[in-house]
């Protein structure tokens, strides 16, 4: 089983967001100056916020701790909703898999992203691979990494989360969160 987390591993390449914890983030990272909606910005707040926290806790058990205090803000962030509508951010991945299905990660702030698995094999119950030839795969073709876009689509449930998270250890769930997500609408901006 641990083989299988480690083939799905997304790739990380973001540096830590610093002093956040004061003001909720206004526009979406690498974007020009558009605007969050409520509940990004209550979303981002949290995972800066706890990224600061875990970053200063000075053992384990602290640890273990922030991440049960963030399972709970990032819950009360989506105010129990799973399914978000135009969150900004950037693409940091557009690929495809073996299957020639998508595979997209979008970069909502420094430190935190949401994407789909980089996989068939880790996809099997979620379904977050956009199949080849359906509209959204369509409208991914003349986009590019870098590119600024709007998104809907859902989280998934997580009892250590709130929402799933794919990171193979709790420092990068806690530091460079990257959450699993089955995108509706992808658009660029």
């Amino acid at each position: 089983m641990f083989v299988l987390a480690a083939i799905a591993a997304p790739d990380k390449s973001a540096q830590n967001q610093t002093d956040t914890t004061k003001a909720e983030p206004a526009v979406a990272a690498g974007a020009t100056a558009l605007p969050l909606s409520e509940q990004q910005s209550r979303f981002l707040a949290v995972t800066a916020e706890f990224s600061d926290r875990f970053g200063s806790a000075t053992n384990e058990l602290q640890q273990s701790v922030l991440r049960d205090e963030r399972r709970a803000a990032l819950v009360k962030a989506l105010a129990s909703q799973r399914s978000v509508t135009g969150w900004v951010g950037t693409i940091r991945r557009l690929e495809t898999n073996s299957e020639g299905n998508a595979i997209l990660a979008i970069r909502l702030s420094p430190n935190t992203e949401i994407g789909t698995w980089n996989n068939a094999l880790s996809d099997i119950t979620d379904g977050t691979l956009i199949d080849k030839g359906t509209p959204l795969y369509n409208r991914l073709l003349n986009m590019s990494v870098g590119d600024t876009v709007a998104v809907s689509g859902n989280f998934f449930p997580s009892d250590a989360d709130g929402v799933k998270e794919t990171s193979l250890t709790t420092r990068g769930s806690m530091s460079e969160p990257e959450f699993l997500f089955r995108f509706q609408e992808v658009s660029k901006q």
